[in-house]
């Protein structure tokens, strides 16, 4: 499988994300925000993208640390792919352009199910349901 620079650049400035609080929080905040003004174009994606985004959010406010690096990166760089308007396939084109935006979140969603189903069993606890993106 071909290497997808923009995967790379994503997964790089994730890492670079990650140990800054403030730019995590701002990330978060960006993805909840951006999620909200494609929610019909992205169907199905729009909760698991709400799902992704709160846990980085629960993760940098402390609320559930229990995450491994590797997800954490995984997560992040599928937001920041998101949140690229230029990706391979350009946001702006109607009918394809978040095509590929999908498919990052459902290759982030299969790699990271363990845990996020463990995180969705700690909210289930907590008795928090469905993605609310206030902080």
């Amino acid at each position: 499988m071909p290497v997808n620079p923009f995967r790379v650049e994503a997964r790089r400035r994730a890492g670079r994300i990650l140990r800054s609080a403030t730019a995590t929080r701002w990330l978060v905040q960006a993805v909840f925000n951006r999620s909200d003004r494609f929610k019909a174009r992205l169907g199905d994606a729009f909760a698991d993208l709400i799902l992704l985004a709160s846990l980085l959010r629960d993760w940098v406010t402390g609320r559930y640390r229990t995450v491994p690096w590797g997800t954490l990166l995984t997560i992040t760089g599928a937001l920041v792919y998101f949140l690229m308007p230029l990706d391979a396939i350009p946001d702006p084109i109607v009918a394809l352009g978040l095509l590929d935006d999908i498919a990052v979140i459902s290759r982030t969603l299969k790699l990271t199910r363990t845990d996020l189903d463990r995180y969705q069993q700690w909210r289930n606890v907590q008795g928090e349901v469905g993605g609310e993106n206030n902080e």
